[in-house]
């Protein structure tokens, strides 16, 4: 374990958040495989939920000297679904507490089916300037099996009426190891999304995660575990390294685990996580990182919205703690984890530490030094978790 003398007495310093992440727990339909606190038919209580959101951006917020902001990510739920009127409030009230930076980023998480041509036309007037769109499949058999309350048909027409509303990024999200599907299908999947992008340029950013279900999720009632309709683990793994290359043949480039881009079109807010900078994050159920402490909200939304500010857990990250976290989602990096900065960051030489482990994972072909840098190779990256889990 990462222990040494050096990590217990060596913290980085905390910068002040420059990024917030808002919930919007609304949906019209609670997918099988969902985790999050997304709650469905509880839209007749968004007045009270978005004055109640108000309150908690007002008490957390005024308590930070104004907030210079980069990002801003509204998720959820399907935050799309929220009416223009209150998604205008918790806007006017963001911008009356923290400052935008010239070129923030502001993100939208949402269902395609939720998109209308008038909404489109007030996130870009409200000064949103990215849309997350939920695919998860272009094949309306998939999107039955996993409970997904939209059609293939339905993805298509919302994706176009973004485009044509004049957004300037887009993502397609997707997701992989899905019961009934298989490496054929979800190369269709694919096929079909780049040659969207090549059609609408806009879409210039993909997120595919492989389907992990929680011990409780709904979708374990259809399909159990170990059902036959959920691919092998031989070819989840096929599965992902066909998105690798059909994606990068199409000139997006794999700068996370899950995440591709074309040059220039990262997703900024989700690089706070990944680079382990501290943030905000308001509504039920969110989770925080701010001087040093994680925290997070209720999971219930009625004990939100009677006391949005009583903290559901917190945990202070020590020197040690930090250090782990960093080095595993610096892994999740293509680029790799800078020895040399990681070293005068948190004190750990990670070479001569644990020179034996990356000796032998080298030597297998699953990580790799270069430049200074120690990253997971392509092969690596399907056992990233145990990688991490050794190293640490």
């Amino acid at each position: 374990m990462i222990t040494t003398k050096a990590a217990n007495q060596h913290k980085k310093p905390a910068p002040a958040p420059e990024s917030v992440y808002i919930h919007i727990p609304f949906c019209t339909h609670k997918c099988a495989f969902c985790d999050f606190a997304a709650f469905a038919g509880l839209s007749h209580m968004e007045d009270e939920y978005t004055e109640v959101l108000g309150s908690e951006l007002q008490s957390r917020l005024s308590l930070a000297k104004r907030p210079r902001l980069k990002t801003v990510f509204f998720g959820g739920g399907t935050p799309g679904l929220m009416s223009t009127k209150n998604l205008g409030r918790i806007m006017e009230t963001l911008r009356s507490l923290t400052d935008f930076a010239p070129d923030v980023e502001i993100s939208l998480e949402t269902t395609p089916h939720a998109i209308t041509a008038e909404k489109a036309k007030f996130w870009l007037e409200a000064g949103l300037n990215r849309l997350s769109i939920g695919i998860e499949s272009l094949l309306d058999e998939e999107l039955t099996a996993i409970g997904r309350d939209h059609s293939v048909a339905e993805a298509l027409a919302g994706i176009e009426i973004a485009v044509a509303s004049g957004m300037g990024d887009i993502s397609l999200d997707f997701m992989y190891g899905l019961p009934t599907q298989n490496l054929a299908s979800f190369a269709a999947t694919l096929d079909r999304a780049i040659e969207l992008s090549r059609r609408w340029p806009a879409i210039n950013h993909f997120s595919a995660y492989c389907l992990e279900l929680s011990p409780n999720s709904a979708l374990k009632s259809r399909f159990p575990d170990g059902d036959a309709a959920y691919p092998q683990d031989d070819e989840q793994v096929a599965m992902y390294h066909q998105l690798v290359d059909k994606l990068a043949a199409a000139g997006f480039e794999q700068y996370e685990v899950s995440n591709f881009a074309r040059p220039g079109h990262q997703s900024r807010h989700n690089m706070t996580y990944w680079l382990n900078l501290p943030y905000y994050a308001f509504g039920v159920g969110a989770h925080r990182y701010v001087d040093g402490v994680r925290s997070s909200n209720t999971r219930s939304f009625m004990k939100y919205l009677r006391d949005p500010l009583q903290d559901d857990q917190m945990e202070i990250i020590d020197a040690e703690m930090q250090t782990k976290e960093a080095l595993m989602l610096g892994l999740r990096m293509l680029k790799g984890v800078d020895l040399a900065a990681f070293a005068a960051d948190y004190g750990v030489d990670l070479l001569t530490l644990r020179s034996k482990e990356i000796a032998m994972m080298e030597a297998e072909g699953l990580i790799e030094l270069s430049d200074g840098k120690l990253g997971l190779t392509q092969k690596g990256v399907p056992i990233s978790n145990s990688i991490i889990a050794t190293l640490i």
